[in-house]
């Protein structure tokens, strides 16, 4: 694995995939809580908040196209699955660590589309 100069793993295929799930689903939280979806500045925050929880670097383009990827999902998710984002409970979809809850069929569908599969 390669390292940054300050000696952290730098980003990985399998670590953008759920860095982009982590920002999905709480950009589908956050629409569903409050009607809009998280802001530039949340995003960016949210991104930096993941990579030091979990010690990866990533570059700013990494982390602002992983961002918009991951809008990209949430909203099309929200269309996608109205009916199953409506039931949603927000709190059932990370786990108490603050992490995503796979477990979760809303959890689960853009989870797929974050890693390029596409059941419908």
């Amino acid at each position: 694995m390669f390292e940054d100069t300050i000696r952290l793993p730098v980003l990985t295929d399998a670590h953008a995939a759920v860095l982009r799930c982590y920002l999905a689903v709480s950009d589908v939280a956050a629409y569903k809580l409050q009607g809009r979806w998280l802001s530039s500045e949340n995003m960016v925050e949210s991104s930096r908040l993941w990579l030091a929880r979990n010690a990866c670097v990533a570059t700013w383009l990494e982390r602002v196209t992983i961002a918009a990827e991951a809008h990209a999902i949430a909203a099309a998710s929200v269309v996608g699955c109205q009916t199953d984002i409506q039931k949603a409970n927000v709190s059932h979809l990370f786990t108490e660590q603050f992490t995503v809850n796979f477990a979760s069929p809303v959890v689960a569908r853009i989870w797929q589309k974050c890693v390029g599969i596409d059941f419908a």
